[in-house]
């Protein structure tokens, strides 16, 4: 028998819980919904767009001599100028290329097509999203009881499958946002309508060939523990660096006045990440933004990390406190396998419960968001290898970190697939695109209508329901006692 799951919302206070449906006949997943997309999908127009895979072409290499187009690139003209329609080609040419690859995964597809829709009503922006995915991307990195200890296990490709252990990660899709021109560098030709991501991708993020060390980073002043607290290099635009190199001007922050100016004069670029593990279970996608680095909106965010074991599955509730490894043999059996969310089916660590070597416990705790990074809901559903994605949010969120979308307006866009359980620079991107907001554009948002209510039929007669019925029954048995009280008197 296929399995399919699908989540269903419950509301606990404010948190959300989940539980499992099986069906026979069909092998799918579904998540949470927090909310229904008020008009017919069927009647809005799907723009089909490609996405490649660009290897380690960050925005040092196509601004360099060994870009061919980098000259023009410099004086304004956009990618798509000389690449429109090659996006195939090129991922083919990148997935194993001999420089800009050294680190090529077995199998790796060149490119994706994603079917993009979006709509608007007078309070959201609605965005739809399909593409195929031969396994769905539902859980992230794992902790492996192994007898003595619990061990990081699971990952991405290709670094765990180096180490001889099965990848396990999470899919996900990108949707980059600007509403102006935010130049690649400071007193640049070329802006991220031309350029689109990869102004923000540079030779010094995770995995790319300037990478600093995880110690260089929190000795930065701005970037590490005297400041942001991170330990790696993500996205971040040249325009809040006082100084430009061959690694991207990494450490070379502008003063937080400086950069706090451009959050406020709005030179940022908003992105919704939706993260088939990390968020997307409950029905949210992170809510973030880009400029000195990849930065997640103000407010709490959808999950928690555990280095060790501070919280279990509650075996009253699942039928287990760990994942039995077996159950990440076969489709159907890890379908099964449901989020940990605190609150709901999370219970603390028992260090007293008795394990099998190979036992799992998801590495992610999910949780409720709350604030500015839970701007964006998101239900997702993967059913015989393909993703359907739907997005929604406020048009305007009245938060400094997101970008205000106006009826009548056009916005440059850019997205982004991590496919096949993988991370970092390993994922698919576009070119840039425009979206209008129901005005022409390389997407159009139209204005949403209501779906057709279907006309009843005999076979639709709304029928008593088993609760109305058991209403029905307590008040006959009610009035029946309250005759046999008067007679009495």
């Amino acid at each position: 028998m296929k399995i399919a799951l699908i989540f269903a919302t419950v509301v606990i206070g404010t948190i959300v819980a989940v539980s499992m449906v099986t069906a026979a006949d069909e092998t799918s997943y579904k998540s949470t919904e927090l909310f229904t997309f008020p008009g017919d999908w069927a009647e809005v127009p799907a723009t089909r767009v490609t996405l490649f895979y660009p290897a380690q072409a960050s925005w040092q290499f196509l601004s360099s001599p060994e870009h061919p187009g980098s000259n023009g690139l410099l004086a304004g003209t956009g990618c798509t100028t000389c690449h429109r329609g090659q996006e195939t080609t090129l991922g083919e040419r990148l997935v194993a290329h001999p420089s800009l690859e050294p680190d090529p995964i077995e199998g790796k597809k060149p490119a994706i097509d994603v079917d993009m829709k979006a709509a608007y009503d007078s309070d959201y922006l609605y965005m739809r999203f399909e593409w195929d995915a031969e396994w769905p991307g539902i859980m992230h990195d794992l902790l492996r009881w192994d007898g003595s200890n619990w061990v990081r296990w699971g990952g991405p490709k290709p670094d765990a499958p180096k180490a001889g252990i099965n990848a396990s990660y999470e899919d996900r899709l990108t949707v980059i946002l600007s509403d102006r021109d935010i130049p690649a560098f400071d007193g640049a030709n070329i802006s991220f309508a031309g350029a689109g991501c990869f102004i923000t991708c540079h030779n010094s993020m995770r995995a790319m060939p300037r990478e600093p060390t995880a110690d260089e980073v929190r000795a930065n002043p701005y970037l590490g523990d005297a400041g942001l607290g991170q330990s790696d290099v993500r996205k971040y635009l040249l325009i809040t660096r006082t100084e430009l190199n061959e690694a991207g001007g990494w450490d070379k922050v502008k003063t937080g006045d400086e950069v706090g100016e451009l959050l406020t004069e709005g030179n940022f670029l908003d992105m919704w990440m939706w993260r088939g593990a990390r968020s997307g279970p409950i029905g949210y996608a992170d809510d973030n933004y880009v400029l000195e680095y990849r930065l997640s909106d103000e407010g709490t965010g959808s999950f928690l990390t555990q280095n060790e074991p501070e919280w279990m599955y509650d075996q009253a509730k699942v039928g287990f406190n760990a994942i039995p490894e077996a159950k990440f043999e076969e489709l159907g059996e890890f379908l099964e396998l449901p989020p940990l969310i605190r609150e709901v089916n999370a219970v603390p660590f028992d260090p007293d419960v008795s394990f099998n070597v190979g036992d799992l416990l998801p590495r992610r705790i999910l949780r409720e968001p709350s604030g500015s990074v839970a701007d964006i809901l998101a239900n997702s559903k993967w059913e015989d290898g393909r993703w359907v994605l739907e997005m929604r949010r406020n048009l305007n969120t009245g938060n400094p970190d997101d970008k205000v979308v106006e009826t009548g307006k056009v916005y440059d866009i850019g997205l982004a697939i991590f496919d096949d359980k993988v991370s970092n620079r390993r994922h698919y991107v576009s070119f840039p695109l425009t979206l209008g907001i129901g005005v022409d554009a390389d997407v159009r948002a139209v204005a949403s209508t209501p779906a057709p209510t279907p006309t009843p039929t005999p076979t639709q007669t709304p029928q008593p329901t088993p609760a109305f019925e058991a209403v029905f029954a307590l008040a006959g048995l009610l009035a029946i006692a309250y005759m046999v009280r008067r007679h009495r008197r």
